[in-house]
């Protein structure tokens, strides 16, 4: 296994940051502080720089410190001893991603070649959410694996939009060209049965590592299990269209397809997302960011950063140490960690007497 870290990183311009340049612990990094002092800003640009887009927003005009319309992001990113220099830059004209000083020619090409996840609080309303938001879950996984995914997802949701777009000018004109339905459905049934395929493969290897990361974090013991809802499972995607083809035309809208399934998250036979407690809701989630984790190294012999951006608040001091232990020790990834705690998580890792470095932020600036 090939471990991915981050060593040097350089901050201009970002979010909270207008010049920033430290070098991180090869294992553990606690970075401590206040609200808006700045933490989720370093392990946002992190993300950014081994994604090659934030976490929190897709806006890259959200990110540029106040009065500026640029940043620029870099970093020594090592895989195991293999040292790669990533540079980001963003402005309101253009954004470039460089490794090595070649330009990378799209995000495609870039994402999942030093990947990176995170466990943020907001995370527990993938589960509360709409469905949207649990297959983002599912797709931004496996497209860190699978280049051919991302292509097709790509190709299929340009597709589904111009689908839509298509019966919205048919409704506002009166006329329907079923010529232009028809290709387009033809078009889409070859990335929607791959898209399929990889997530329902993707759910039967990740489920049992989902139930192993719960039962060692919660201190319930419940069951979890997941599911994946789709009519693709029982019909093919033309069939589904047909069905439903006098109502797309009715709604101007597309009401069959990948695009409209989702996950069923249960707790011993439970719907989470109706009966679920604040408690379990965190520990599921966690274990399902846990368990990508570990899906990603296996599939992809590397191991990526973790980031955990304030997911100890309202912890006891026990589950803390209990869920420090098991990344630190069956993850062996690099983990960043920010708390406005300083002592919540370095008393912990004290305890488990592991080497970290501790970074404390006011104002955007490091001051020990």
């Amino acid at each position: 296994m090939k471990r991915i870290r981050i060593d040097l990183l350089r901050i201009n311009g970002f979010r909270n940051y207008e010049s920033l340049k430290t070098n991180f612990h090869s294992h553990i990094n606690v970075i401590t502080g206040l609200n808006g002092a700045g933490k989720t800003s370093i392990i946002d640009s992190i993300y950014y720089l081994s994604n090659g887009r934030s976490y929190f927003t897709h806006l890259d005009s959200v990110l540029y410190k106040r009065d500026t319309d640029f940043f620029n992001l870099n970093a020594d990113i090592f895989i195991e001893e293999d040292l790669y220099e990533i540079g980001i830059s963003s402005s309101a004209k253009n954004k470039s991603i460089k490794v090595d000083d070649v330009v990378v020619k799209s995000i495609a090409e870039f994402y999942g070649r030093y990947p990176s996840l995170m466990i943020a609080p907001k995370d527990i309303l993938i589960l509360l959410d709409s469905s949207i938001e649990r297959r983002k879950l599912i797709d931004k996984t496996i497209s860190k694996v699978d280049k051919v995914y991302f292509k097709n997802l790509l190709i299929h949701n340009k597709l589904l939009k111009q689908r839509n777009s298509a019966l919205k000018g048919f409704l506002k004109s009166g006329r329907r060209d079923t010529l232009l339905i028809e290709a387009l459905n033809q078009k889409m049934v070859e990335p929607t049965e791959y898209i399929y395929k990889k997530r329902s493969e993707y759910l039967n290897d990740i489920a049992p590592i989902i139930n192993k990361f719960y039962a060692l974090i919660a201190s319930d013991r419940e069951e979890v299990s997941i599911a994946y809802k789709t009519k693709l499972a029982e019909n093919d995607l033309l069939q589904l269209f047909k069905d439903s083809e006098q109502r797309d035309y009715a709604m101007a809208k597309t009401y069959e397809g990948i695009h409209r399934d989702d996950l069923i998250i249960k707790l011993d036979d439970k719907e989470i997302k109706k009966f679920g407690s604040q408690g379990q809701l965190k520990s599921a989630i966690i274990s399902i960011k846990l368990a990508q984790l570990e899906w990603v190294k296996n599939q992809t012999s590397r191991i990526p950063i973790l980031l955990l951006d304030d997911i100890f608040d309202k912890l006891d001091k026990s589950r803390v140490f209990t869920f420090l232990k098991l990344c630190a020790e069956d993850l062996n990834s690099q983990i960043f960690i920010t708390d406005t705690d300083e002592d919540r998580v370095v008393s912990a890792l004290k305890k488990l007497n592991l080497d970290y470095n501790h970074y404390i932020i006011e104002q955007g600036q490091i001051v020990a």
